[in-house]
């Protein structure tokens, strides 16, 4: 549980992160080669927090199915924001 709780807390933070690249790039505030590949690290990285989160869940079946619900809702909110802002 107590690995559930702190990849939950990465993800939030990695895709808030990855948010603030995105909007300062596409704001224009920064336009170097650092932040776009920055950006794409951040997303990778998210990705991978993602199919991390989905197997430590896979091998926890006593968790509630509450909890479970929650954990996809985040996952799926992650993957979308990884994903759009590297298309956007």
């Amino acid at each position: 549980m107590r690995a559930l709780n702190s990849l939950r807390l990465s993800i939030i933070i990695s895709c808030f992160f990855n948010l603030l690249l995105a909007l300062t790039h596409w704001a224009g505030i920064a336009n170097n080669r650092l932040l776009v590949t920055s950006n794409y690290g951040l997303s990778a990285l998210v990705t991978g927090l993602v199919f991390c989160n989905a197997i430590v869940l896979t091998h926890h079946p006593e968790i509630a199915l509450n909890q479970r619900q929650s954990v996809w809702l985040l996952n799926f909110a992650a993957l979308l924001i990884a994903f759009l802002t590297e298309w956007l």
